[in-house]
Formats: structure tokens, sequence, C-alpha cells
């Protein structure tokens, strides 16, 4: 449970930046079923033998899409053909993006806890001094196998 509380904190610390990210992926993702119904779509058709015709690549496909089914954009073709060729298309591009999140994702925890490090912690610039040891201690003295 502990892990969904610090992926929360973690977007929460990232703010605006953090909404920012979240806008790019839902454009992301919107791009990627365009592309999947558009590309998938068109490969099923042709796939069946009807030839490579696709729709224009826009929102407006997409509408007419879910608003008059695979008829709209590819007339006369099996509805079975347009859609395995969109459900093959679309989860290999999702995975795809599925990857990409969990690498991104990855990138963004460490440049939180980097910040959160940086921001709490003093920082190491060229007045520090080394810590000074312990005088009679060295390194033979310091090993639990010596002697």
């Amino acid at each position: 449970m502990s892990v969904l509380n610090d992926r929360a904190d973690r977007i929460d610390r990232l703010g605006k930046a953090g909404l920012f990210l979240w806008l790019m992926t839902l454009t992301a993702l919107t791009a990627l079923a365009l592309t999947a119904v558009w590309l998938g779509g068109s490969l099923g058709v042709a796939l069946v033998g009807d030839g490579w015709n696709p729709p224009p690549f826009s929102l407006g496909s997409l509408t007419a899409l879910v608003g008059g089914g695979t008829e709209a954009l590819w007339p006369g073709t099996p509805t079975g053909a347009v859609v395995a060729g969109i459900s093959a298309l679309a989860g290999l591009l999702f995975a795809v993006a599925a990857l990409c999140f969990f690498v991104v994702d990855g990138a963004l925890a460490a440049i939180a806890t980097r910040r959160s490090a940086n921001t709490g912690s003093a920082q190491v610039g060229e007045h520090t001094r080394p810590p000074v040891p312990v005088r009679g201690s060295d390194a033979r003295s310091a090993s639990p196998l010596a002697s």
C-alpha cells in the first residue's frame, strides 16, 4: 500500500509539470487510438482482399466510425476484418505505449526524488571539509578479521 501512497505523493510534488505530463499522455493516447483505427482498419480491409483504401487520417474519421460503424469508413467490407485489424494493431501500439510510460515514469520518479533530496539537504561545495578521522583508528584495527 505504501507504494501507491508514494506514487500519489510523487504526482502531487510534480505540480503543474505533472498536469502537463498527463495532458501529453492523453494527447499521445488519442493519437495512438486514431493511428490504430486508421492503419489497423485499413490493414484488415487489405488482408481480406478489398485493397488499400484508407479513410482520411483525421478525428472526423474517428467520429464517423463511432457514429456510423465500419460501413462509414470502409463500405462493403466485413466488420470482422476491420475489427480484427484494429484490435491487433491497437494491442501492439498500446503495449509499446505502456512500455514507454513505465520508462518515463521511472525517469520522472528519479527527477522528483533528486529534486526533493536537493531542496532539503545542504549542498556540497568547495568550502566543505572532509570528515576528520578518529585518533588511533586505521583500516587494520577497524577490520573484524584483524587479530
